[in-house]
């Protein structure tokens, strides 16, 4: 398709533009990475040791990056590149873990039994299993055995006949 001589001066001029941005952004960007980096030592520790003199360095670059910025004003901020900062006070007491949740016994949902390939549906609380077999496991019960008109299920030491 051939672009009409009018509109060849429009799209040459638009390139050159965008061109031109680019290149500004790029400059901007190496600009900025190299105020950050300039220093040898690194952020963290001069905020440590000189607080003040770290904001004063990074105030140029603070109008131009929002997360630098957030940091000077707010050393307390938590890092959004790495997790959040304990607020546990290792003198403060702990807490006693919670008493074990009771134990949950399967119900036998669906029994479908032949003398090839018998399968159950069991459900646990409020949650239903897909079509089990002798050996599957759903939420840390296994089925030991189908039988007719029963399954047997294990979960550890304890053992139950479904109905």
């Amino acid at each position: 398709m051939a672009i009409p001589q009018h509109d060849r001066k429009y799209y040459t001029v638009g390139i050159c533009a965008m061109l031109l941005v680019v290149l500004l952004l790029g400059m901007r960007s190496m600009q900025t990475v190299k105020a950050v980096l300039a220093d040898k030592v690194p952020l963290v520790e001069q905020e440590v040791q000189h607080p003040q003199l770290v904001k004063e360095e990074l105030k140029g670059v603070t109008s131009r990056d929002s997360l630098v910025a957030a940091a000077v004003l707010d050393s307390s901020l938590r890092d959004p590149f790495f997790g959040a900062v304990s607020k546990h006070d290792p003198r403060s007491p702990v807490k006693a873990p919670r008493q074990a949740a009771r134990l949950v016994e399967p119900l036998l949902t669906a029994l479908i039994f032949d003398n090839v390939n018998p399968t159950v549906q069991i459900s646990v609380g409020s949650e239903r299993s897909d079509w089990l077999r002798a050996g599957d496991q759903f939420r840390g019960w296994q089925v030991a055995e189908i039988d007719a008109n029963s399954v047997k299920v294990k979960k550890g030491d304890r053992e139950i006949v479904l109905h």
